[in-house]
Formats: C-alpha cells, sequence, structure tokens
C-alpha cells in the first residue's frame, strides 16, 4: 500500500501554472501583446492630437534691404555686396512694420543667407526688435538660402544687358524660367564665386551652419537649382519649426526667396515665375495650417496674385487700386493711372487740360521701359516698388509724386 502510494504521489499533478494548457499560454501572451499595441496606438493618437491643437507659426519672408548692386542695376548672385545707407533704413522699416502691423507676433528665430546684405538686413531687423523690448532672435546663417548665382551674367548692368545681348531669346529664357540657366562663370572671371578668397568669406559666415564644400558653391543656376538647394532646408528645418509652433523670420533674396516660395506654395509655374519676387525691405507673411498646408487667405490682408502671403504696409494696397484684373502685374494701360495721378507733370503746355497726345506721351512705352526691367511687358509688384522708389530718389518732394502719394 504504501508503494502504490508513493506511484500515485510521484505521479501526481504540477503546480497549477505548470498546468496550464498551452493554448491558455498562448492567450494570454496574445492578450499581453494586443494590450501593448492599443496603448502604442493610444500614444500615437494622444501625439497626432497633440500635434494637431498646435497652431503653427507664422513665416515671415524679407528680402534684405537695398544693396549697392541693386542701385546700380547689376546682376548680384552670390557676389559679396554692401547694403546702401537706403538698404540699411529700409531694413529698419521693415522691423517697424513688424512691430506695428502684426499684431503679437513675436519672432523666435531668424534664418538668413551667408551673405552681408542678407546678415546685415537680420541684424538690423533683430536690435530694432531689441530696442522695442523684444527679446532677440538667434540668427542662423545658411548657405542654402544664398541668392541664385547667375554665371557669367554675375557683375553686368542689367538693362545693357537687356538692350545688348546677342541672343535676347536665350536672355528672357534664362530670367523668366524655372529652368533656364545662363553660362556658368569661367576661373577667369572678374567675381569668379570660387575664388579662395570668396570661399573662405563664405565659409566664416557659415561657421555654425551645415557645411559648405566646394562642390556646393554654384558657377551657374536656374530657378529649379536653387529650388533644389532651398528643398532641404525647408523640409528638414524651416517646416518642421513652423509647425512646432515657432514664428521664423527668413531674410534673404529676391530669387532665393522666390526658391522658397516655390517650396510653401507648390502650385508656381513659368508664368507667374516674374510675380513671385519680393520687393527690398518689404515683409511678406504666410499662416499655416496644421498639415503644412498655406492657410489663404485671411481677412483684411492685402495679398498680390500669385501669393498666398500678404504683404505688410500701404504698398500692396496702390498696387491693388492699379492693377484692375486682378492679374498681379501692371500692364500699359494700368500704368495710365500713374500719370493721371501725377496731373502737373502731364500738363506740358500749362493750360490746365491733358490731351490725348500729351497723355500717350507721358504714359505709355516710356513708362512701360522704365518700368518693366524684365522686358515681359507688364510691370509686377516688384519692378513697380523698384521704380516708385526711384521717382522718390529722382524727384523727391515734387507736387506730382506727392499728390499720387497720397
Amino acid at each position: 500500500g504504501a508503494v502504490a502510494r508513493l506511484a500515485v504521489r510521484s505521479e501526481s499533478p504540477p503546480p497549477r501554472a505548470a498546468r496550464q494548457p498551452v493554448r491558455h499560454r498562448q492567450r494570454f501572451i496574445l492578450m499581453g501583446a494586443v494590450r501593448s499595441r492599443s496603448l502604442l496606438i493610444l500614444a500615437q493618437l494622444a501625439a497626432s492630437t497633440a500635434a494637431a491643437l498646435t497652431t503653427p507659426g507664422r513665416l515671415v519672408l524679407l528680402r534684405h534691404g537695398e544693396s549697392a548692386w541693386n542701385a546700380a542695376g547689376r546682376f548680384t548672385g552670390w557676389e559679396d555686396v554692401p547694403l546702401t545707407p537706403r538698404g540699411e533704413e529700409e531694413a529698419r522699416t521693415a522691423a517697424e512694420l513688424l512691430l506695428t502691423e502684426a499684431g503679437d507676433l513675436r519672432i523666435d528665430t531668424v534664418y538668413t543667407s551667408v551673405l552681408g546684405r542678407a546678415l546685415r538686413t537680420a541684424g538690423l531687423c533683430v536690435e530694432a526688435l531689441r530696442r522695442n523690448g523684444r527679446p532677440p532672435p538667434p540668427i542662423l546663417p545658411t548657405w542654402r538660402l544664398n541668392e541664385r548665382h547667375y554665371g557669367m551674367l554675375q557683375g553686368l548692368d542689367k538693362r545693357d544687358t537687356l538692350e545688348k545681348w546677342p541672343d535676347p531669346a536665350a536672355l528672357r529664357e534664362w530670367r523668366l524660367s524655372f529652368a533656364g540657366r545662363p553660362p556658368p562663370m569661367a576661373a577667369d572671371h572678374p567675381f569668379y564665386s570660387r575664388s579662395p578668397e570668396r570661399l573662405a568669406a563664405l565659409r566664416a559666415a557659415n561657421a555654425d551652419g551645415e557645411p559648405l564644400r566646394d562642390e556646393d558653391v554654384p558657377l551657374t543656376e536656374s530657378i529649379a537649382d536653387c529650388v533644389s538647394r532651398v528643398r532641404p532646408f525647408w523640409e528638414n528645418e524651416l517646416l518642421p519649426a513652423l509647425l512646432d509652433g515657432s514664428n521664423c523670420l527668413v531674410v534673404g533674396h529676391a530669387n532665393g526667396l522666390r526658391a522658397l516660395v516655390a517650396c510653401v506654395q507648390q502650385n508656381v509655374d513659368d508664368e507667374s515665375l516674374p510675380s513671385l519676387g519680393l520687393p527690398n525691405g518689404l515683409p511678406l507673411i504666410y499662416e499655416l495650417e496644421p498639415d503644412g498646408s498655406v492657410r489663404y487667405p485671411s481677412e483684411g490682408r492685402c495679398y498680390v496674385p500669385p501669393l498666398q502671403a500678404y504683404y505688410l504696409g500701404d504698398a500692396c494696397l496702390v498696387f491693388n487700386a492699379l492693377d484692375q484684373d486682378r492679374s498681379g502685374a501692371l500692364s500699359r494701360d494700368e500704368l495710365l493711372d500713374v500719370c493721371r495721378a501725377s496731373f502737373d507733370s502731364i500738363d506740358g503746355d500749362g493750360d490746365g487740360q491733358v490731351a490725348a497726345e500729351e497723355l500717350a506721351a507721358a504714359c505709355g512705352d516710356e513708362l512701360l521701359r522704365d518700368a518693366d526691367t524684365n522686358g515681359d511687358g507688364l510691370v509686377n509688384f516688384l519692378e513697380y516698388m523698384a521704380w516708385w522708389n526711384r521717382q522718390k530718389r529722382g524727384a523727391a518732394g515734387t507736387a506730382s509724386l506727392k499728390s499720387f502719394d497720397q
């Protein structure tokens, strides 16, 4: 009997946990995996909900103040030229517009190219913000925001080149299309961008940014090349910062900012390219949705087509009053209103009446030629502002300009 009891005891089942069938253990493992997966999904939903609740920051684009070569009408590109006194004043005025017309906008970060005219503009803006009690944001230079490289055209007078270039169609293609690329500059070019001293200056200004290799310095570029250069900065740094709620000021150049606009809007083409240029020192503001698309339009703001961002200041309002067909550019007929507003300068014989011949002479081809610097037969907002600033410089205080300014 004792032997039998020992035999039965030796065959007794193992402890309860060890007796669980294999299928039960698998069920518990599966339930644990489902629970972990559910927690992960909930965490992801919470993160996406938080991201959706974050209001994106505003993107402020600002072309540097007038440079010495802007004033002289020369192709500038990557050449490092200083601001004029007027350009420095434009930078301060831009900061004033941000302080007075952008509501409670607080700039968190300033991005700029490594070229002196943009760096100086950024510095003047930040100093103006600081003087008005705003916290001074950091200035982060990057070579990816440099101006479009104009190749062998760099340094040439724009109007002379437009009038005398042996192949006008090619010149138009280089200037007014995304794909057009001027011939590259050679090593003996007077402003050769890869000379040792120019490379050293670029790297010194870019010291804390993405490393600049020799091959990163172009010898010519199309706007499309410029878009390819700017896009990594937009996708990897600027857009994430904006979606995280930071307000960012980007101080750049006419064509470099055109390239950035092409990244932001993604609906621009050759036809709209001339109207994408920003005037010197006039802030342009984009508002974004949580998914990164552009919020457009905002009530009470002034837009110049095809841009889906609004300008600060009164110049946009005046331009739109002249742009009767809302095309974003002024035709010859629309330019007649400029002369009608400057009545005294048109009334050549002083009889108090303006004959049709006098109106045509004052407001016809000569006015269009003076304002239309790219030769497309229209005057976009950039050209209009450049023309108007020339008039104010050349005839400041005249009755006709005062009447139009009013």
